[in-house]
């Protein structure tokens, strides 16, 4: 039997084999235990790829990687909730001004680079005016963002549907967004901003499928910028109520790996019947599947912005505990090369009663120091080792 011209798909060499030739070419393939791709053509390459692991035995996990150091993960979509006019699209364009200009935002160091923002619900004029306190706020011009990269983008008024649901239920990415994909792809923004999810979202929000759909479009600008995408939402009355920030299915919080709720804070006084503070709000990270949780900051209206109380700020909390930790290793270090040995337990050589007597130390206290060899054990730095005759084993610290 001859073989088939290179041209003609497998159900044309189907065709033209008859009953005796398809029967010839079953026997001639079960006789030599072929596989079935040797008779039927197969269409595509398979999307199936195995991750190889063999070289991990060879390389350090790597750590977790932040546009907005433990709050917002890389290649990753982060949903921003709160109640209409709380302020968050005025936050969001300060934090994408923030990266931009290499500035503070919330007390943390966003990652420099550009930004893209993306406004369905408001024009240039209310950009240009919340704009203005940001920049007075860090001390810089528009010149400064539109050369740092800062893009803005208003479709008030417009189609700006980015993604749609089928009769089936698959949700398809519109012209618009492949429109965007091809631009954040070009431009690489540290921070895509889009507010909001109602405008860009043409499917059903309490269905967890097409939810988890239109997010995994979402995280893919994330993925061909190599930055963050921050998705506003309002949530439901139910969401107000109970605090969770929320509406729809609960996919909304399950599929995205980062959630900030920003809502407002009711006075202190019994005489005013717990009214609501105009000036003051509190923004929570509800959800941080790579870092700390339920963060919260209290922010007060000043010249046009939303800002942190005065207090120590997350960012001088954590170089505290990063001079801490670095403390801690070195004295650790220190009683090892002295054969002193000091364990995780408390008793006779607890590690932090004994550090916190050490002039590095001085000032720390035994809870600090505690809490620092508790870090450091979370992240891998020092370990726990047994040692000792298997009738008296004991616990000592040992850097890792």
């Amino acid at each position: 039997m001859t073989e088939p011209p290179d041209d003609r798909d497998a159900n044309d060499v189907l065709r033209s084999a008859g009953s005796d030739g398809l029967r010839e070419m079953f026997d001639r393939a079960e006789r030599k235990v072929i596989p079935l791709r040797d008779v039927v053509e197969p269409s595509q390459q398979s999307l199936l790829r195995p991750i190889s692991m063999a070289r991990w035995d060879h390389v350090a996990p790597p750590e977790p990687d932040w546009t907005v150091f433990q709050r917002i993960p890389r290649r990753q979509t982060a949903l921003f909730s709160g109640e209409g006019a709380m302020g968050k699209s005025t936050l969001l364009l300060q934090l994408c001004a923030a990266h931009v200009v290499a500035k503070d935002w919330l007390h943390t160091m966003p990652e420099p680079g550009p930004a893209v923002f993306l406004d369905a619900e408001d024009d240039q004029d209310v950009m240009h005016r919340r704009l203005a306190s940001v920049v007075r706020h860090y001390g810089v011009t528009f010149a400064d963002l539109a050369n740092g990269g800062l893009n803005l983008i208003s479709m008030v008024g417009q189609d700006c549907i980015l993604a749609e649901s089928s009769k089936s239920g698959k949700v398809q990415p519109t012209a618009l967004y492949n429109e965007l994909l091809a631009f954040v792809g070009d431009v690489k923004p540290a921070m895509i901003g889009l507010a909001s999810a109602a405008n860009f979202f043409a499917g059903n929000e309490n269905d967890r499928s097409e939810v988890q759909q239109f997010i995994g479009l979402c995280t893919r600008l994330a993925i061909v910028a190599n930055g963050s995408t921050m998705l506003v939402s309002h949530p439901s009355n139910t969401g107000i109520a109970t605090g969770s920030g929320v509406s729809g299915s609960t996919a909304w919080h399950n599929a995205v790996r980062s959630r900030i709720f920003l809502h407002g804070v009711k006075k202190q006084s019994d005489s005013d019947g717990g009214e609501p503070d105009n000036d003051l709000r509190e923004i929570e990270f509800m959800k941080n599947n790579y870092g700390p949780r339920a963060e919260r900051l209290t922010l007060r209206w000043q010249d046009g912005l939303f800002l942190p109380e005065k207090g120590k700020s997350s960012l001088q909390k954590a170089v505290q505990e990063q001079k801490e930790d670095e403390v801690f290793r070195e004295l650790l270090q220190r009683t090892r090369a002295q054969n002193r040995t000091v364990g995780p337990n408390t008793g006779a050589n607890y590690a932090p009663a004994i550090f916190a007597d050490e002039p590095e130390a001085k000032g720390m206290g035994h809870a600090r120091l505690k809490a620092a060899m508790m870090r450091l054990l979370r992240n891998g730095k020092i370990s726990i080792e047994e040692y000792g005759p298997p009738s008296r084993r004991r616990s000592r610290l040992v850097i890792t």
